[in-house]
Formats: structure tokens, sequence, C-alpha cells
């Protein structure tokens, strides 16, 4: 596999984790841990008033009981009670059957309360390992597959995208392992912390915050990004080229960006890169075959 398909299938996995929710990511869980360990994992299913068994798979060959958490908001109260509560019927269902208890969420970290929870549940239970996976970690997994289990757990996804050098710096910068995929607040799914992006585009007035927010993002999305390239999509959404042109000269003089002969420049690289993240699912709608 390419390294341009290797990043796309990295930003698929990133949507993938980040955007599923509740039942939708238990699914997912389930389909990569079917790739992972093939008919060593048995998917679990609510079943009438018995429920779950609090599971929601089973490693037969090490005895691990999983459990998945992706709510809508991820408070860390009540990830701290749900964690007790399903450590605790999971223990009265397995008995001895369960030798490992391991918590998936879709978060980067794990709210300190849940996480002295885990520690003192491991105190009263010294004969378990428990553990917490994050997102970091369930990729980690995942992206240790073959490609042919990649490709199997991302159908639809097809070879031969290539990307040019900008971008696929910028792509690897945010999805690479070097960094996490998510940012470290726990509450809220965003990407990032927008609030200087907007708190910018509130400043500049309400007209045209659209052009302006496309402008900042594009310019850090191409770098370089040519003029051509960034007007032509812009004109291609129904922006007049008059509103185009008097924007970028708006950002270029407050030095948020910089107007070339041929290219527009991102100049302040944090606002910039926070209005590339806003466009994110465009750039991925692009790539998806």
């Amino acid at each position: 596999m390419s390294g341009s398909d290797r990043l796309l299938l990295d930003i698929m996995l990133h949507s993938a984790l980040r955007d599923k929710k509740g039942g939708e990511f238990e699914r997912f869980f389930t389909a990569a841990a079917i790739e992972l360990w093939g008919d060593d994992f048995e998917p679990w299913k609510p079943q009438g008033n018995l429920g779950d068994f609090k599971c929601d798979g089973y490693r037969i060959s090490e005895k691990t009981v999983f459990q998945c958490n992706a709510p809508e908001q991820f408070v860390a109260g009540t990830v701290a009670a749900k964690i007790e509560k399903d450590f605790k019927g999971a223990l009265e269902k397995f008995g001895a059957r369960m030798e490992r208890w391991i918590f998936v969420h879709n978060q980067t970290e794990t709210p300190a309360r849940a996480a002295n929870l885990l520690h003192g549940l491991r105190q009263r239970h010294p004969k378990l390992e428990l553990k917490i996976w994050t997102l970091p970690h369930l990729s980690r997994e995942i992206r240790a597959l073959s490609d042919a289990a990649l490709r199997n757990l991302f159908r639809g996804f097809s070879m031969g995208h290539e990307f040019s050098e900008p971008m696929a710096e910028f792509i690897a910068g945010k999805f690479g392992q070097s960094r996490p995929p998510l940012p470290t607040e726990i509450v809220s799914p965003e990407l990032s912390n927008q609030g200087a992006l907007y708190d910018t585009i509130d400043r500049l007035g309400d007209i045209d915050r659209e052009v302006r927010r496309r402008l900042l993002g594009y310019s850090r999305w191409f770098d370089p990004a040519t003029k051509a390239e960034v007007e032509r999509r812009l004109e291609a959404r129904g922006y007049e080229r008059d509103a185009i042109l008097a924007n970028a000269q708006r950002l270029h003089d407050e030095n948020l960006i910089c107007i070339t002969e041929n290219h527009y420049l991102a100049v302040a690289s944090d606002i910039c890169q926070q209005a590339a993240e806003t466009l994110l699912d465009e750039f991925t709608g692009e790539l998806e075959p």
C-alpha cells in the first residue's frame, strides 16, 4: 500500500472513531476486533431482560471482556459511574471466565475521576487485569492490521490516491502517530479549540464570513495555495469573484494571510490551521470513491 493510501486510511480511521456514537461505535469496534482476532473474538449483543452481561465482546484465549463507551457527551462523572457499574456487572456475570476487563472509549484521554476509580478497582481485584483503551490505543491496534484487513474494515476504499507533497505533509502532521488524532478536550468531540478562529471571524464582521473561513483554511490546506485553485473552489460554491478578492485583501491587511503574485499563503498559522480543520469533512468527501 502506498504512503498516500495509508494516509487516506488513517483519515478514514480517525473519522470512524471520532464520529461514531453509541451502538454505531460498538459495531465498528466489533468489526475491527473480528479483523484483529478472527474467531478468537465473540461479539455479544443484548438479549431481552438478560441484557448483554455488561459485555460488548469477549476474547476467548485471553478471557477478556470488552465494554465500549462512546456517548454524545463524554462527561467525567458519567464515565466514572459507567466504569464502576459495567465492571461490577461483568464480574458478576463472568466470574472465573474473566481475567481481563477493558473499557474502550473514543476520546484521547480518560478523565482523572474515571482513571482514579479504575485504580481503586485494581487494588480491590489484584488478580484481574483492568485496562482502559482510549482512541489512540484502539487506533494503534487497527493500524497494525494487514492491508487486506484494513480494506475489509473500510469497505468501499480504493487504492491509487495520490497527494501533493504539501498536502501529504499536512495530513501526516494532523493524523500521523507522532500526534494524537484528537485534542485532549474531554467534553466535546470537536477537532480542536477553534476559539481564536471564530473570534477573528467575528471581529471581521458578518458579511462574507464563509468566504474568509475558506480562504484561511485553503491557505493552510494547499500550502502553498495557488490563487487559481483557491478562487476556482470558491467560485464553484457560488461566491462572486469580487467578494473573494476583497476578502482576501482584507485578510492580507489583517496579516492573517499573505497575497503574492500567484499564491495565498498562511501567515497566522494557528488560525489558518483551525480553519483547515473545519473543512476536513469537505476534504475527506472528495477523497472517498
